[in-house]
């Protein structure tokens, strides 16, 4: 009898991956499959640069998937998380200034002294408008103090396997510390879109911020050129979040999906802003002209064999039909094939279902199983009988 169901694992090579070809301006650059991970396209995504307001989606993210039980909480802003200075004032200091001061040129909610939001008001701040003086507020709203936050923050990001990733504070403003790599934001973008509630906000497109003790209401409307009526709306864009300094240049992370594929691009580095929006369109462009292709990982003619409890004959079992994945061919080209057997012992009919095969991904999803089929019977030997008989009586 095959107890504790027989697992045998096999290593599919499906066919050698094509990565997409085609030149960008974006000195770092990648372009994953939001469902499985899979790189389609990379450039130096690897390497430590500045994120500049990419920032503010990891930020997004983290108060999401921790304190989302706190978006009605209000928060009265501070004097220290809107303090501000000239951005010579902190090249001056040799960045010795607390990383997370604001400076006169850094895009703002507008947040003034005492002002009472609520965190739901002040993320949509954070992602429609790339609102600094939101991001500092936030974080003190659910931590306490901005340094606080930082530390769960990046604690949180190396948890979750994002290790070339270390952030001074919660909007990006420059720090010589402050380094990402587009790697670890398509990683963390990949995990945040899963988040129905920061999705909600990535996809807004228009915010209405209630009248506050300070201010009347306020309507705000994404800055982002992917998702208006703009030279740069991308149809298939749900989302997008632009990200600029002098030292990072342009950056953009943006999500697109079209019909059953997700995918996610960054680019960081771009010479412009019209660049950042050329470089992920071509990148999405291309990834959307590919045409799925099919390989046979098992032909229905493959004979799976085993030895099972109570005959000294070996079960041969296969699939009615050819076993077939459809994949598309810029993505990873690795799988795991498991053949399981089910808690089995003779005699096996023919045509018995006898076993499952499995193909998972590298991390364990599964993609597709199908029915293995005993080919022939196979009957108990005589002492298999004769020792149940006895043990029965």
């Amino acid at each position: 009898m095959i107890k504790a169901f027989i697992v045998f694992c096999v290593f599919v090579s499906i066919l050698h991956s094509k990565p997409l070809e085609l030149d960008i301006n974006a000195k770092n650059a990648i372009l994953i499959n939001a469902e499985n991970g899979a790189i389609l396209f990379e450039k130096e995504a690897y390497k430590k640069v500045y994120p500049a307001s990419l920032t503010k989606v990891f930020t997004t993210w983290y108060i999401l998937e921790n304190y989302k039980d706190k978006l009605s909480k209000t928060i009265k802003a501070s004097k220290s998380a809107l303090e501000i200075v000239p951005p010579e004032k902190k090249i001056t200091s040799n960045y010795l200034l607390k990383p997370y001061i604001l400076e006169t040129d850094g895009a703002g909610f507008d947040i003034v002294k005492e002002e009472v939001l609520t965190l739901d008001d002040l993320l949509h701040g954070i992602m429609l408008v790339s609102a600094c003086d939101a991001s500092n507020v936030a974080a003190e709203c659910v931590a306490g103090s901005v340094d606080s936050f930082m530390n769960e923050l990046n604690s949180y990001i190396k948890k979750n396997g994002i290790e070339d990733t270390y952030l001074c504070n919660p909007h990006g403003l420059h720090m010589p510390e402050h380094v990402s790599t587009a790697y670890d934001v398509s990683k963390m973008t990949k995990l945040a879109i899963k988040n129905e509630d920061f999705l909600k906000i990535f996809t807004c497109k228009f915010y209405i911020r209630p009248k506050t003790n300070k201010q009347n209401k306020k309507e705000i409307v994404t800055n982002n050129k992917q998702l208006k009526p703009t030279e740069h709306f991308y149809k298939y864009a749900i989302g997008a979040k632009t990200g600029y300094h002098a030292k990072a240049k342009y950056n953009l992370m943006s999500v697109a999906k079209k019909d059953d594929r997700t995918l996610i691009a960054v680019v960081l580095g771009c010479s412009n802003s019209d660049v950042r929006f050329e470089d992920t369109k071509k990148l999405f462009n291309i990834a959307f002209l590919e045409k799925k292709e099919k390989k046979i990982v098992f032909d229905n003619k493959k004979i799976f064999q085993a030895k099972i409890f109570g005959s000294s004959k070996i079960l041969k079992s296969k699939l009615k039909k050819d076993f077939s994945i459809d994949y598309y061919p810029s993505e990873e080209n690795s799988l795991n094939a498991f053949v399981i057997y089910d808690d089995l012992k003779a005699p096996i009919k023919k045509d018995q279902k006898v076993a499952i095969i499995e193909i998972k991904t590298k991390d364990g999803k599964l993609i597709k199983k199908e029915n293995i089929y005993a080919t022939q019977k196979v009957r108990r030997n005589f002492f298999t009988f004769l020792k149940e008989l006895f043990v029965k009586s």
